[in-house]
């Protein structure tokens, strides 16, 4: 078969079915409409708290790292000129300082530790053997053993970072819940 026959043999097909289009585009719209509902669904629980909001996390102080002094403290950052994506999930923990001298977060459901990749500018410093976290305006988020939320999601764009040793959590904002 030629491409020209082919061609005429699909569009007589479509001319054919077209009066049956509209009980296809409706099941098509339906089924989108039914993923919609199910993609919202299954984020809404993972949406990212709203600025000014504390995050409430209960966390026993046995789970928390502490800085080991042999090296200062390392953070993943993203570069001033990469995108930020917008992702809407919610980490909740505590701020640690792993093995590795890496600052990362105890997640509070799994208590597993989570690398993350912090905003461009964001910093880390030793204050009275503890390592503080500031933003990129010099605001303090939190300290070792402070419970955080981030918001954000795992992304790429760490890899071959000393911290990266599993999914990197990229933080878009954040929220301290000291205590």
């Amino acid at each position: 078969m030629t491409h020209a026959e082919g061609w005429g043999a699909m569009t007589k097909k479509l001319v054919w079915e077209r009066g049956s289009g509209r009980v296809r585009r409706g099941a098509v719209a339906l089924t989108g409409g039914l993923l919609l509902a199910a993609a919202t669904t299954a984020c809404a629980g993972a949406e990212s708290a709203k600025a000014g909001e504390a995050v409430s996390v209960e966390v026993q102080p046995a789970s928390v790292g502490k800085t080991t002094g042999a090296a200062p403290a390392v953070m993943m950052t993203r570069a001033a000129d990469a995108p930020l994506v917008g992702l809407y999930a919610h980490l909740a923990g505590t701020l640690v300082v792993t093995e590795g001298d890496c600052v990362g977060v105890k997640a509070a459901q799994s208590g597993e530790l989570v690398p993350i990749g912090w905003g461009h500018g964001w910093s880390a410093r030793e204050e009275n053997g503890r390592t503080a976290v500031y933003d990129a305006d010099g605001r303090l988020l939190g300290r070792e053993g402070d419970r955080v939320g981030l918001g954000g999601g795992f992304a790429g764009g760490f890899d071959g970072h000393p911290c990266a040793t599993g999914q990197v959590f990229s933080a878009n904002d954040s929220q301290a819940t000291r205590g």
